[in-house]
């Protein structure tokens, strides 16, 4: 019954998403804009792995992700019809927006995920089963802006994101190459079980994550310290993941108008890649939730052609984040130590790990 409902709503978010997208064609987009730091093009280096993890030990569920990303600067022109194609409408009636920033982003990554016993050999039936994950992705991500009377500018105020993926699962996607080389680098025991892991399979996925930027109020004006909110809806359908998710973080700190919150490897959503800014300094702290509806998870489902080792899913997982940002000139340095609930039937633990991501402006 919980699967059928988890189903049902992710579904629905996906079909109602692709259809408001079609529906905008009709409608006059807000005009293009950029301040000339937003005509720099942005890079981003991100590692994820659970060797942050200090409530219990590593090596296993989600034990690593590698991302590099590079993000184009301000697009002042683009084709009519990719804009139509590509821009999906509000949902609750929030007031139009003046302005737009239109980037477009390249990233390529690697995850690795393992059984927590990764001494044995035989394969594991009740446990995760080894996987790696190697993709690339083409994004278009859109900082939609409103007039603001008290700053007088345009405002950064909502941020889409629509992704296309493609990669590969198994022993081509180097998992076990990457994790026992690493082990061995630093003098740790290798990991034996990886001739079970999902077999070679190429992936396909596309993706949307919607932000907003509210509730945003001055606490102390000197030294400067503000709070905000940004609530989060998303969607995905695709060979490697298919889901609805909703969440939202709370911030606190000053020069919060610079971005949208910290970052995530896939399969997560990046989040906002782009930042701006006055060169000065700023900082913030923030906590975080989301609660996905999960259709398919590739790395606990198994392969599409059901011929490899598999456990199955939970139809709804939390997830819940905290960190820092620190943000100076041309940079931003995030951490972020997430905790996940049980994701498969049999799992008795939560999953832990820490994302650590360096993103500067040139």
């Amino acid at each position: 019954m919980e699967s059928n409902v988890a189903k049902t709503v992710a579904l629905a978010t996906v079909l109602v998403l692709s259809n408001a997208a079609l529906l905008f064609a009709q409608m006059a987009p807000p005009r293009a804009s950029a301040t000339e730091d937003e005509q720099r093009s942005i890079y981003t280096f991100q590692v994820e792995n659970d060797v942050f993890n200090r409530i219990a030990r590593s090596d296993r569920d989600y034990t690593s992700g590698l991302r590099v990303g590079w993000l184009s600067p301000a697009l002042t022109a683009l084709p009519d019809g990719i804009v139509a194609a590509t821009t999906i409408p509000t949902f609750f009636g929030e007031a139009p927006s003046t302005s737009v920033i239109r980037r477009l982003a390249i990233s390529f990554g690697q995850n690795i995920y393992t059984p927590a016993d990764t001494w044995i050999t035989q394969p594991i039936y009740n446990d995760r089963p080894y996987a790696a994950w190697l993709y690339g992705s083409f994004a278009l991500q859109y900082t939609y802006k409103r007039f603001d009377e008290k700053t007088g500018k345009d405002e950064p105020m909502r941020l889409d994101t629509l992704q296309f993926d493609a990669g590969v699962i198994g022993p081509a996607a180097g998992g076990s190459f990457v994790q026992n080389n690493w082990h061995t680098l630093i003098g740790v025991a290798p990991t034996y079980g990886w001739a079970n892991q999902l077999h070679n399979e190429p992936t396909l996925g596309l993706a949307f994550e919607r932000r907003w930027r509210t509730g945003r109020s001055v606490l102390i004006e000197d030294p400067k310290l503000e709070v905000d909110f940004i609530p989060r809806l998303g969607a995905a359908l695709g060979n490697v993941a298919t889901y609805a998710s909703v969440g939202g973080t709370g911030r606190i700190g000053k020069n919060l108008r610079d971005e949208f919150g910290p970052t995530r490897a896939r399969p997560a959503l990046p989040g906002s890649e782009a930042f701006i800014g006055d060169g000065s300094f700023g900082w913030y702290l923030f906590a975080g939730i989301d609660v996905q509806a999960v259709v398919r998870n590739i790395f606990l489902d198994g392969n599409t052609d059901g011929q490899s080792l598999s456990v199955g899913h939970r139809p709804f997982v939390g997830e819940a984040q905290v960190g820092f940002a620190i943000l100076y000139g041309g940079v931003r340095f995030t951490y972020t130590q997430v905790l996940r609930t049980p994701e498969f039937p049999q799992q008795d633990r939560f999953t832990q790990f820490g994302s650590v991501n360096v993103t500067f402006r040139y």
